[in-house]
């Protein structure tokens, strides 16, 4: 049975619910995995693809093919545990604090929580399973920057792929009232000047603009360069909180910025090192990739398929009989990859 990871898939991460075996090498009834001294047991598996499916849409996109399904699960189960393995024997980790930054961006990404763990859902990643999912992404990148660090990337080279892609660096949220002509947009404009609180009230009242105008106007979180000019201008021109009036070809924008995000290119560094090397990442990740899972033992058990190098997948097995057979630990350079230490908590 082939034992080693070609490549690791950043979206590899489902929750790592996972139970502790014996480990001695012998039949192991009842596992639907080993990878070194941890078990995945056929409970977890089982328990775990019923929850990535318990959304209807996943249901329906994702479980036609259930048995190639758990396989999918099973696979990535197996690659956050080597995941985590191989971060720990380079000294990578992450805390709660990294895990919710990164939540709290994908959170911005989708507008809320609750539409987050909507599309996660309809992906096969329960609620309950997100942080987790999100941990592996952050582990996975903070392993990249560790083994590419010795690399250098110009100045010059992150300056012109930070103002290539200002719009990821600045964003602004903001909402509007849009009319038909400028008189009743000075009127408007001069009715929240003397009272804000009444904006959404006008904006339900008399915006032409139907898509927002039950919800305040509100236009959301965007990129630079998403509105059309002149609307962009002002609004990135006006201070937070403040109202100005602008014609756009759509009519006359009574416009309020509430909040701006920037993001400044020493902030946005490690994002701009990691896409400048992401074929050095990759290669190297696919390294010590291998590297662990020669040194763990990775064993899948033929009732679920078998582990395939080249797919980095689980794949179905022609004969399977149920039974899983541990395999002795491949040696390794202890240079490369020393013994993990315990947990530290």
């Amino acid at each position: 049975m082939t034992r080693t990871h070609r490549r690791l898939a950043v979206s590899a991460g489902l929750a790592v619910l996972l139970l502790s075996g014996c480990g001695d090498s012998r039949l192991q009834p009842g596992a639907a995995a080993i990878v070194g001294s941890q078990r995945i047991s056929v409970e977890v598996l089982q328990k775990t693809t019923e929850a990535s499916l318990a959304d209807p849409q996943a249901q329906e996109s994702l479980g036609a093919d259930r048995a190639g399904f758990q396989r999918q699960v099973l696979g990535r189960l197996v690659r956050s545990e080597v995941l985590t393995q191989a971060a720990r024997s380079r000294g990578v980790s992450v805390t709660d604090g990294d895990v919710a930054r990164r939540l709290e961006e994908f959170v911005q990404g989708a507008g809320s929580r609750a539409a987050l763990e909507e599309q996660a859902a309809q992906g096969g990643i329960p609620a309950d399973a997100l942080e987790s999912f999100v941990r592996d992404i952050v582990l996975t990148e903070k392993l990249g920057d560790e083994l590419v660090r010795d690399i250098d990337v110009p100045q010059a080279d992150l300056r012109a792929a930070y103002d290539a892609n200002i719009g990821q660096f600045d964003q602004i949220r903001s909402r509007h009232i849009l009319l038909e002509d400028e008189a009743t947009a000075r009127r408007i404009l001069a009715e929240v000047q003397a009272d804000e609180s009444r904006f959404t009230a006008l904006a339900a009242q008399f915006s032409i603009d139907t898509s927002n105008a039950d919800t305040g106007g509100d236009l959301g979180l965007a990129p630079r360069g998403q509105f059309v000019p002149e609307f962009e201008e002002l609004a990135y021109s006006l201070p937070i909180g403040d109202y100005g009036v602008v014609q756009t070809q759509f009519g006359w924008h009574v416009v309020n910025p509430t909040e701006r995000i920037t993001t400044t290119l020493a902030e946005a560094t490690p994002v701009l090192r990691r896409e400048a090397l992401a074929a050095d990442i990759s290669q190297r990740t696919q390294e010590v990739f291998v590297q662990t899972s020669d040194r763990l033992g990775v064993s899948v058990n033929p009732r679920f398929g078998r582990w395939d190098a080249e797919t980095v997948q689980v794949q179905a097995d022609d004969s399977p009989n149920g039974v899983l057979v541990v395999p002795s630990p491949a040696a390794e350079p202890p240079e490369l990859l020393p013994p993990p230490p315990p947990p530290t908590g």
